[in-house]
């Protein structure tokens, strides 16, 4: 059993998707549709923008579907079935156009909505995340008292919160006299906590009107940590996905009890087999990043 996951923001680098768009027809195709469905060159910030541009909500987002979708498109061609999607955050986003449920169209201009719908959700409620290295779940679900909420579980010892800048430097000292490492993430806001419920109101109304199937092979959502086929279902996942945390480290263990046991990493960088191997380290891993990864596989 396998299962292809898509990375998540914070990924992103000048430079990617390149070489694929340069080599392959099929990934030519995809980044040429997003461009035209979103109404500008999401590839030229890919390969071109600078690594303050990639940075920006609105950009990040899109251009990280971008490249993990091209690259998927040429994969697929190389592998005869995948039995489980999933990805991180924005990466859960991503299996809707392979499994079925999304036009590619439609999924470019549902990504854009929700990176808009986050940013300003970000402006009207001035708020950060934090990763947390150490601590466990339970510590962390425990004192939130402290003023942040739980954001992501990514594994038994890497926890992201999710806070008001005004507690940032009250938080971080408290997190860090209880012998954490706390590490500010490069993003513009708090997310997948209360402080997204007006973009979880936009993107509400941008999901029922788009055209949803159900899902040809079962998408595993952070919001649950469970598979899916069901539209339904889906969309409501999508949508609490904002507002709750993501449970990366569920959907992992998840995917490994239905005996998964190889795991398709696809888009920039190699951030989820860090994960993975955090999570068990028995974990088999394969990035689809470079050309060169394809051409191994």
């Amino acid at each position: 059993m396998n299962a292809v996951i898509f990375t998540g923001q914070g990924a992103q680098y000048p430079g990617m998707g390149k070489d694929f768009y340069d080599s392959f027809l099929k990934a030519k195709e995809v980044f040429s549709c997003i461009d035209k469905a979103v109404g500008f060159s999401v590839s030229d910030k890919c390969f071109y923008g600078t690594k303050e541009e990639l940075e920006d909500t609105s950009v990040q987002q899109l251009t990280i579907l971008a490249t993990s979708l091209a690259i998927f498109e040429v994969f697929r061609e190389r592998i005869t079935k995948v039995d489980y999607f999933s990805g991180l955050s924005l990466g859960e986003y991503s299996c809707l156009y392979p499994a079925g449920v999304l036009s590619l169209e439609d999924l470019a201009r549902l990504v854009k909505e929700r990176s808009l719908a986050m940013q300003e959700a970000a402006k009207s409620n001035p708020s950060c995340m934090f990763a947390v290295l150490g601590a466990s779940e339970k510590v962390l679900n425990d004192n939130q008292s402290l003023g942040y909420y739980v954001a992501n579980i990514n594994s038994p010892k890497q926890i992201v919160v999710s806070l008001s800048k005004e507690k940032k430097n009250f938080v971080r000292e408290e997190l860090e006299k209880m012998g954490f490492k706390v590490i500010e993430l490069a993003v513009s806001g708090g997310f997948h906590s209360p402080f997204m419920e007006p973009a979880r109101i936009r993107l509400k109304k941008v999901i029922e009107e788009l055209d949803f199937s159900n899902a040809s092979v079962p998408i595993v959502s952070n919001f649950t940590g469970r598979s899916h086929t069901d539209k339904e279902e889906i969309k409501l996942n999508l949508i609490n996905q904002l507002t709750h945390p993501v449970l990366w480290k569920d959907c992992v263990n998840y995917m490994v009890s239905l005996k998964v046991d190889t795991f398709f990493e696809m888009g920039p960088s190699r951030i989820l087999k860090g994960i993975l191997r955090k999570i068990d380290p028995s974990i088999k891993v394969v990035n689809i990043e470079k050309k060169e990864d394809l051409e191994r596989f």
